[in-house]
């Protein structure tokens, strides 16, 4: 059962962060000053109102990096102290850095976080 919950939590990372398309867009106020500022690769939509991925190309490569963690964490080592940690730091990052850079990407993940922090830490 473990093995279908890894696959499914790698699956949605992928799908959210690379093919997941909408024309809403939900973004922190000082997205829209940043996105002038800093390189192509780190720049997503904001307001366009067209229907698109709203993750910027970090952000696609960011999430086959935590699917290849998930499966390294869960398939290959399994439960060790040090890797909860490193796991805790992991998707901690992840989260103020999401928040910090892009609100859209924050929220599609917030059942990843939900699962990592919460139903993670309980086993």
């Amino acid at each position: 059962m473990n093995k279908i919950i890894t696959v499914i939590e790698m699956g949605y990372i992928v799908y959210m962060w690379n093919y997941f398309k909408t024309k809403y867009s939900i973004h922190n106020l000082w997205e829209t000053p940043l996105m002038n500022q800093i390189p192509n690769f780190f720049k997503h939509t904001i307001n366009t109102g067209n229907y698109e991925s709203k993750i910027c190309p970090l952000g696609n490569v960011a999430a086959f990096a935590l699917a290849l963690w998930v499966f390294f964490r869960d398939i290959i080592v399994k439960n060790s102290l040090r890797l909860k940690k490193i796991n805790i730091f992991i998707f901690s990052l992840v989260l103020v850095l999401s928040f910090a850079m892009n609100l859209n990407a924050f929220i599609y993940f917030i059942p990843v976080f939900i699962y990592e922090f919460y139903f993670l830490k309980i086993n």
